[in-house]
């Protein structure tokens, strides 16, 4: 039987404490998505640890949740009374740990449990019927980009990419010296009313990739030492294989026009997935014969988007086949975009691919889609880097880095589930600014948690 869930206590002044965002978020985190018990099975490879695996990625998972900006950071409430109640410490325990400790538990996590935490809650969600409506044309989308959230030049890891970069010293002479970064491919559930984080794969320097091995017969492989490091589009494709595999109800994926190939849109047909996908070259096919057919062409459709105080001019070429690397029908939308206040300027002009499910759109959804791709590089990356301070290395490690990043994005996607499904009407009261807005409720779980030395914080 479980425990009633407590009641908030009083201050002097009568005023009620603990009863804010902080204690919902937690109670909808472990009653909904029963975050409780994923944490519970998060487990590392150390010997007989005095601070468990699951405590540590409880304190990392809040770490993230409460924007704390780094572990310097973190080390004086991991004393605390109120953040050991929140992350399950027991009532005798009198510190957590310390952030070193913190550092060597994140090394050595199994990934498949800390994995979980963010497939689960988004399993859960699609199970509770949040993504039922979909968007345009009632489907699905995830977004595709690569991210490179931090590089150095003194400091690297054996799954840190190698470039050489010029740089200018003060006497004014360059010299070549050579950078280390990591980069991702990112796959982002795009939305109108939240974007969340679907999954993430990083792009392997040279001595890790796995390539054919030359006269081993095209099914066998072997890891052999390559030439490059590992490009974008070849992770993006490991990406997308998971993702389809791990949430089969998206529909469609959204890129730029590093992925306007024939290889990558095949593999999207393989797995059944439609494409709209942003084509630049007017020189490439099948964009060149698109533009060749709507060569003097009046617009096939005019929208005025009143609310946007935008005009759209629209072009459509479907069931094209000249591009000799896909074996399909493509289809070519153009849009020309017109500001109503400001008509002396040149209108911006958007090309599309587009592929299976996806076709059934018409021009002006295709277009609104191909635009709402910006929101993994806003509402993700940037928000990433400058709110949740992931271009600072916590730790760097390759498995540190990645049982981080996966217990951060956890606490992204449930900081906007719960925004959005739980507190309707918070972003009216606050304003429209969508980042603004997070910041303050983050903001406010952070005065709660000052305010809650006495809570237990057992919400189950």
């Amino acid at each position: 039987m479980s425990e009633p869930a407590p009641t908030a206590l009083e201050d002097p002044e009568g005023q009620r404490v603990g009863a804010g965002q902080l204690r919902r978020m937690v109670a909808y985190g472990r009653k909904v998505f029963h975050l409780g018990i994923r944490l519970e099975r998060v487990v590392d490879s150390r010997r007989a640890p005095r601070t468990s695996a699951s405590l540590v990625a409880a304190a990392t998972f809040y770490t993230g949740l409460l924007r704390i900006r780094s572990f310097n950071a973190l080390e004086p409430r991991l004393g605390e009374k109120s953040f050991l109640r929140l992350v399950g410490a027991s009532a005798e325990r009198e510190r957590l740990c310390s952030v070193d400790t913190v550092g060597r538990s994140l090394c050595r996590m199994e990934l498949d449990p800390v994995r979980a935490i963010s497939t689960a809650m988004l399993a859960q969600a699609e199970r509770n019927k949040v993504f039922r409506e979909g968007w345009h044309g009632a489907l699905r989308y995830v977004a595709i980009d690569g991210w490179e959230p931090f590089s150095s030049r003194h400091r690297h890891c054996p799954e840190c990419l190698e470039r050489r970069v010029k740089v200018q010293a003060k006497d004014g002479t360059v010299a070549v010296v050579l950078e280390y970064y990591h980069r991702y491919a990112v796959a982002l559930l795009i939305d109108e009313r939240f974007d969340l984080m679907v999954d993430f794969e990083p792009l392997l320097p040279k001595d890790l990739r796995p390539v054919m091995a030359k006269g081993k017969g095209k099914h066998m492989a072997s890891l052999v030492k390559a030439v490059l490091d590992e490009g974008e589009q070849t992770a993006a494709t490991r990406l997308i294989k998971r993702v389809h595999q791990t949430y089969g109800w998206i529909d469609v994926v959204v890129a730029d026009a590093l992925y306007a190939n024939g290889p990558f849109l095949t593999t999207l047909d393989s797995l059944g997935l439609g494409a709209v996908i942003i084509a630049r070259k007017q020189t490439d096919e099948p964009l060149r014969e698109a533009v060749h057919l709507w060569a003097n062409q009046a617009p096939h459709k005019i929208v005025e988007d009143v609310k946007a105080r935008e005009r759209i001019a629209l072009w459509d070429c479907r069931d094209l086949e000249t591009l000799m690397s896909y074996k399909g029908k493509i289809r070519c939308v153009r849009g020309s975009i017109t500001k109503l206040d400001q008509p002396e300027k040149n209108p911006s002009t958007w090309c599309m691919l587009v592929t299976g499910k996806a076709t059934r759109l018409a021009p002006e959804k295709v277009l609104a889609v191909a635009r709402a791709r910006w929101h993994i590089e806003n509402t993700g990356f940037h928000q990433w880097t400058t709110r949740w301070k992931l271009a600072h290395v916590f730790r760097h490690h390759p498995q540190a880095l990645r049982s981080l990043f996966w217990l951060f994005f956890a606490a992204y996607n449930l900081l906007t589930l719960f925004q959005y499904l739980q507190l309707r009407s918070y972003g009216r009261q606050c304003g429209k600014d969508v980042t603004r807005t997070i910041s303050r409720l983050v903001d406010q779980m952070l005065d709660e948690l000052a305010c809650s030395q006495a809570l237990a914080w057992d919400t189950s």
